[in-house]
């Protein structure tokens, strides 16, 4: 099983995310915290959607699949793939919910959010990951030390284009 290293680098002085963290609020809702934080909605409103309007269920057995990912971020202006695997040579892109801690056997990990902030010209790109773990020590909470983190699947995400009228 993949785990998330220990030891973290905090972002460097000055570094400022585009996303406002959201923390879970339980063991189970990380994908709707981020999907709360690239959309800039509170989880709670994130995950009513989801009972609303795709049928997750208010209480008991739920599953986070592909299909209601996807489904949220359409429905707060964004698009997302499907999951795909990390690989040696993946290009992550520049926006993205990363799984991590995946076990194999079980099919079962948890998700992070990432962004490559493009540098201006001459400065360097910055990569960083949002954990929205609630046990996540607040120095790892907000990492920029994402080529250590063992990676399994990723999402990525991009907003919609408006249509032409």
């Amino acid at each position: 099983m993949a785990t998330t290293p220990q030891a973290a680098t905090s972002p460097p002085p000055g570094f400022q995310p585009t996303f406002k963290r959201v923390p879970q609020s339980n063991d189970f809702d990380c994908a709707f915290a981020c999907i709360a934080m690239i959309v800039n909605k509170p989880l709670a409103e994130v995950r009513q959607v989801a009972v609303d309007k795709f049928k997750l269920p208010a209480h008991g057995p739920f599953w986070v699949t592909e299909e209601l990912v996807s489904q949220l971020f359409a429905h707060f202006g964004w698009v997302s793939t499907v999951y795909k695997e990390v690989s040696a040579s993946t290009e992550l892109p520049d926006l993205a919910v990363l799984m991590v801690d995946y076990d194999a056997s079980t099919e079962i990990g948890r998700h992070v959010l990432f962004q490559r902030q493009r540098g201006a010209v001459g400065k360097p790109n910055v990569e960083y990951v949002i954990d929205p773990a609630y046990w996540v020590e607040p120095a790892q909470q907000i990492r920029t030390d994402v080529k250590d983190i063992a990676l399994s699947w990723y999402v990525g995400v991009h907003q919609m284009k408006p249509t032409g009228k």
